[in-house]
C-alpha cells in the first residue's frame, strides 16, 4: 500500500495490510503455503496450499469478507476462481474433518463451519467460549486462520477434492 492508500484507507483495511506485511505471514508465502491472490477491499482472495492427492487441486482459494477486521472475524468461502463465485459441493476439500470445516450444506456454503469464521460464530456463540483456542478474537489476525486451513488441507485426514 503507497503512503497515499494508507492515508485514505479505513482502520480495517490498514489493520489486514500490516498483518499481511508480518514475518509469519511473509515466510508462509515464501515457503509456497499460502499466496495473496487479489484484494478488492473488503474483499481479498487468499490460496491455500493442499497436500497432493490424486486429481485434486494443488492450492484451494479462499474469498474474505474482512469489514471490521480485526474485531470482527472474516466471513471465509470456499472460493471457485474460474467461475468467480461459491466453490461447488463436488469441488470442496474432503476428509473426515476438512469436510466439516468446508461443509457445502451449511449456509449455502458461503461460510466455513469453524470457529475464526464470522457467520459460524455468531450462529454458535458457545463456540467462544467452548473453544477459545480455536476461536476468533480480536488479538487474532489473519495468519491464524490460514495458518489452520493449511494445517487441515496438508494433514492426514484431508483426501482430495474433484478439479
Amino acid at each position: 500500500m503507497s503512503a497515499v492508500d494508507v492515508q485514505m484507507a479505513t482502520p480495517d483495511q490498514r489493520s489486514f495490510h500490516a498483518h499481511l506485511e508480518r514475518v509469519p505471514f511473509q515466510a508462509g508465502v515464501d515457503h509456497g503455503r499460502w499466496r495473496v491472490v487479489g484484494i478488492a477491499w473488503p474483499h481479498a482472495i487468499i490460496a491455500v496450499a493442499a497436500a497432493p492427492r490424486p486429481d485434486s487441486p494443488a492450492e484451494f482459494h479462499l474469498r474474505m469478507e474482512l469489514t471490521g477486521y480485526p474485531q470482527q472475524a472474516p466471513i471465509i468461502t470456499a472460493w471457485d476462481p474460474v467461475a468467480d463465485g461459491v466453490l461447488a459441493a463436488r469441488k470442496r476439500p474432503r476428509g473426515e474433518i476438512v469436510s466439516v470445516v468446508f461443509r457445502a450444506d451449511w449456509e449455502h456454503g458461503r461460510a466455513l463451519y469453524a470457529p475464526y469464521d464470522r457467520i459460524a460464530l455468531q450462529s454458535h456463540p458457545n463456540w467462544a467460549r467452548e473453544y477459545p483456542g480455536q476461536a476468533w478474537n480480536s488479538s487474532r489476525d489473519i495468519i491464524f486462520v490460514v495458518s489452520d486451513l493449511h494445517r487441515l488441507l496438508n494433514s492426514d485426514d484431508y483426501q482430495g477434492a474433484s478439479r
